[in-house]
């Protein structure tokens, strides 16, 4: 693979991933498997990406490759939280983020996968060929092209969502917010850090936040939370006391009660949920 300033273009294969540990994202990442496939939690929902499937993984989401096969290859190019930022401001596609958010692994059809292959080639081409410079601007350039051709794709098969909204600086700072919680949400649970690094008061943020992603600043840190919570409970055996010292809760009650008003179940009463759901399931395979 090769790397500019803010891309990262290339091949990626299976032992480029870790089952268990949450893929380090901080912009956006897009891949289009070639061979072998992936198993992958996103936010606490499980997707399988194999040949012909496109994964297009933002950074407020979280990540986590549960089964790789060992012929897993496929095309991806990655952008850092600076350089996503700069695009996404562009598409202003309700459509299109719905889409993503709500299945982040799709499959393309012939006609657009054969397109979709021929760009990332030429992207190979360019990174392989051409001074950092030029790939950095061409990259760009091309990402940007991209991503307004799949919400203008996604639009034309859908639909229009609404009113596009125009995008202005509460919607970069509500982002910016988002990645922030991404990086610090294991010690930092208040408005006012997160407030302070954009230099910005708590107020503000909870209205901005609440204006463009529907739920307030301290809501969706709670949210971040939540899921983090779920996926520990998911794919460890740390106990709840243990889950609540590594997102820094002196009181695990607390987290406990983040996690019920988010999925109407305890912590505990959730793992015990699934894996009786687990072993039915095992008990149901066919002998």
């Amino acid at each position: 693979m090769r790397q500019t300033q803010h891309y990262l273009a290339g091949m990626t294969v299976a032992t480029d991933f870790t089952p268990g540990k949450p893929l380090c994202i901080s912009g956006c990442m897009i891949m289009i498997c070639e061979y072998g496939h992936i198993e992958i939690s996103i936010n606490s929902h499980r997707f399988v990406i194999q040949k012909g499937n496109m994964s297009f993984i933002v950074f407020d989401m979280l990540a986590i490759p549960l089964d790789i096969s060992p012929d897993f290859k496929a095309k991806i190019i990655t952008m850092d939280f600076d350089a996503s930022q700069d695009i996404f401001f562009l598409v202003n596609s309700n459509r299109f983020w719905e889409y993503v958010y709500s299945l982040p692994v799709f499959p393309v059809n012939a006609d657009m996968l054969h397109v979709v292959r021929h760009w990332f080639d030429i992207i190979d081409w360019i990174t392989s060929n051409c001074s950092d410079a030029t790939c950095e601007k061409f990259l760009h350039n091309e990402m940007e092209n991209f991503m307004l051709v799949m919400a203008d794709t996604i639009e034309n098969h859908l639909g229009v969502l609404g009113t596009n909204p125009p995008k202005n600086r509460a919607w970069l700072l509500v982002n910016e917010f988002l990645g922030l919680i991404n990086r610090y949400y294991t010690s930092h649970h208040d408005v006012a850090f997160y407030a302070s690094k954009l230099n910005i008061s708590p107020n503000y943020l909870n209205i901005i936040a609440k204006r463009n992603i529907g739920v307030s600043a301290k809501s969706q840190i709670s949210i971040q939370l939540g899921l983090v919570t779920k996926m520990l409970l998911d794919t460890t055996d740390l106990t709840i006391k243990e889950i609540a010292n590594r997102l820094h809760y002196n009181d695990p009650s607390y987290l406990c009660r983040i996690f019920r008003k988010q999925f109407g179940l305890s912590p505990l009463e959730y793992r015990n949920t699934q894996k009786a759901a687990s072993n039915n399931r095992y008990k149901n395979m066919p002998k």
